[in-house]
Order: structure tokens, then C-alpha cells, then sequence
């Protein structure tokens, strides 16, 4: 029962964190003021996402402390990796570092997490190399595309809220307790943060947020998979919200040949926005796709009256159907521009 405190404990910390930063942001005018790319009206404090990754980081602790065991061969990999990650978006988020340098310690977070996962899995060494380069890929892609997607009021915040929440239920509904205690710990951090990210926003999660979340987001999916919670197929279709977004986003400018890198506005959720969407109706329409789409999926799998393939099969039409709604949308709000 006392690991059932640390959500507790994280739902406390994270509020009372991120007031801080509020206040310490201001006094160092760590601002992120309006201008043609950004989406918000006034100059607001950025970096706030100090507050629920500092949580989660604490919870870990306690849980590699209190129960040594509980997550067995993950422990000190996920705080290696968080600290990576979130260190040097901290110090990004105060003044700009290079992509390079980012990029270094993305990849070694990364990795870190990957020999993990590797060293956990049983997998024959022949692979391990394939193998973990696709895990490094996919780990410096989700901080990366999840910080691309972090860019109107709560949008990230409810997105992970979603994830963390999920494999909390999941890990809780196959007894595996220690995973469920993390997991739920990570979404009541969150949970503590949304009200003052939620539009209008007083703090940005920044960097630290963003890309500590989407290192999350691809480390607990890990675990998940690990403990046979979720499958691969499974994981992907969780996340398929953000990353079709993200993805068909990316694909579609490297395709124009555009600076891909840099910063831009053709995501759907800007395209929504420059719509005169409301922050609150991009959150309520991505949530819809979650709550229609991946909530059902996976309840399907939970079933596990399938045939291992068919988890890739649903994971691939998911996608398919969330990259023709991306399509479909993207016409239609082109079509609706073009007009005016």
C-alpha cells in the first residue's frame, strides 16, 4: 500500500513545482513572446514542464529505493535516460544550445534505454544491433515528435495524460503493480500541471517538458511491452494520434523539399488553430480520436483472441485511417482558406 502514495505524492510535488517555476520564469524573463509561428497572444513563461518531470523523477527514486526489484532491470536506465534528456532541455529552454549537442544526448538517452530494453528482452544476440539501433530511432523520435506537437495550450499535457493513464490500467489489470504505481505516478504529475497549462496557458511545458514526455512516452511504452502488458502493435496504435499528425507533417515537407528542421506551421493542430479553432476544441477533437479510435483497439487486443500478426494488421489500419483523416482534413481546411 505505501507505493500507492507516490501518485500522491507526484499529484503534490508537481503543482507546487511548477508554481515556482511560474515565479522564477518571470524573474528571468524565460519568455516565450508571440510571433507568426506561435499560436498564444502574450509573453508566457516557458519551461514549466520542470514541475511534472521533476515529480516522475522522484517517484522513480523512491521506487528504485523502496522496492529494488519492482521494476527490474528499468530502474536506473529510465532515470539515466530522464536526467539526459530533460538536462539538457533545461538548459536549452534558458538559453539555445545546438541541434548538435541536443541531438548527442537525445541519441544517448536513447540508447541508454535500448541496452535496456536489449539486456531485458532475452533477445538472440545476433540481432541486437539491428535491434537497437530501431529502439534509439524510435526513442529520439518520440522526444523529438512529441516536441514538434508541443505548440497549443494543454495539447501535449493531455495527450501524455492519455498514455500514462492507459498503460496505468493496463499494468494494474495484469498485477503488475510496481509498473501500475509508476505509470499512474507519471499521469497525476501531469494531471497537476494540465490546469495551468489549460487555455488560456500560464506556463508552456518548454523543452524539458516536451521532449521529457516524449521520452516517456517511448520508455513506459517499453516497459510495457517488456512485461508482456501491451504488444507492439498495441503500443503504437496508443500514441497514433500524435504521430500521425507528426509523421504525415514531416513526410509532407521533406517531400516539398522544405527546411524540415525548422520551425513551422503546417501541423494539423496549427492548421486547426489558424482556423480559429480554440485550443480546448484541438484538445477535445485529438482526445475524440483517442477515445473512438485507440480506446477500442486496444480493448479489442486485450481480448487476445487474435493471432499475434492481427495486432500488426489493426496497428497498420489504425494508422491508414488516421493518415486518411489527416489527408481528408488538410484538403478541407486548404479548400476553406482558398475561399476567403
Amino acid at each position: 500500500m505505501s507505493l500507492w502514495l507516490l501518485p500522491a505524492l507526484a499529484m503534490l510535488v508537481s503543482p507546487l513545482l511548477t508554481a515556482w517555476w511560474i515565479r522564477r520564469a518571470q524573474r528571468l524573463q524565460l519568455l516565450d513572446a508571440p510571433e507568426r509561428r506561435r499560436l498564444h497572444e502574450a509573453p508566457t513563461p516557458r519551461g514549466g514542464g520542470i514541475g511534472p518531470v521533476a515529480s516522475i523523477l522522484l517517484v522513480m527514486l523512491a521506487l528504485m529505493f523502496l522496492q529494488p526489484a519492482a521494476l527490474d532491470g528499468f530502474a536506473l536506465p529510465l532515470i539515466v535516460g530522464l536526467l539526459l534528456a530533460a538536462g539538457v532541455s533545461a538548459a536549452d529552454d534558458h538559453r539555445a544550445r545546438s541541434v548538435r549537442l541536443r541531438l548527442a544526448v537525445h541519441l544517448l538517452a536513447a540508447t541508454v534505454l535500448a541496452v535496456a530494453f536489449i539486456a531485458n528482452s532475452g533477445l538472440d544476440g545476433r540481432y541486437w544491433f539491428e535491434a537497437g539501433l530501431l529502439l534509439i530511432a524510435m526513442g529520439v523520435a518520440s522526444m523529438n515528435l512529441h516536441n514538434f506537437m508541443d505548440g497549443s495550450d494543454a495539447h501535449l499535457a493531455s495527450q501524455s495524460l492519455f498514455v500514462f493513464s492507459v498503460l496505468a490500467l493496463l499494468a494494474a489489470r495484469h498485477d503488475a503493480n510496481a509498473a501500475a504505481v509508476l505509470f499512474a505516478a507519471a499521469a497525476a504529475a501531469v494531471l497537476a500541471f494540465l490546469p495551468f497549462n489549460w487555455p488560456r496557458a500560464r506556463v508552456f511545458l518548454g523543452d524539458v517538458g516536451s521532449i521529457s514526455l516524449g521520452f516517456l512516452v517511448a520508455a513506459f511504452s517499453l516497459v510495457a511491452v517488456d512485461r508482456g502488458l501491451i504488444g507492439w502493435g498495441g503500443a503504437l496504435i496508443l500514441s497514433s494520434g500524435f504521430m500521425v499528425d507528426a509523421a504525415a507533417t514531416l513526410f509532407g515537407r521533406m517531400r516539398r523539399t522544405r527546411h524540415w528542421l525548422k520551425p513551422h506551421r503546417d501541423h494539423l493542430y496549427q492548421w486547426l488553430r489558424r482556423r480559429d479553432w480554440s485550443a480546448a476544441r484541438v484538445v477535445a477533437a485529438y482526445q475524440g480520436w483517442n477515445l473512438m479510435i485507440v480506446l477500442p483497439a486496444l480493448a479489442l487486443l486485450e481480448l487476445r483472441v487474435h493471432p499475434p500478426l492481427a495486432e500488426l494488421v489493426l496497428a497498420v489500419a489504425v494508422y491508414g485511417l488516421g493518415f486518411g483523416v489527416w489527408i481528408a482534413a488538410r484538403r478541407a481546411l486548404r479548400r476553406a482558406h482558398r475561399a476567403q
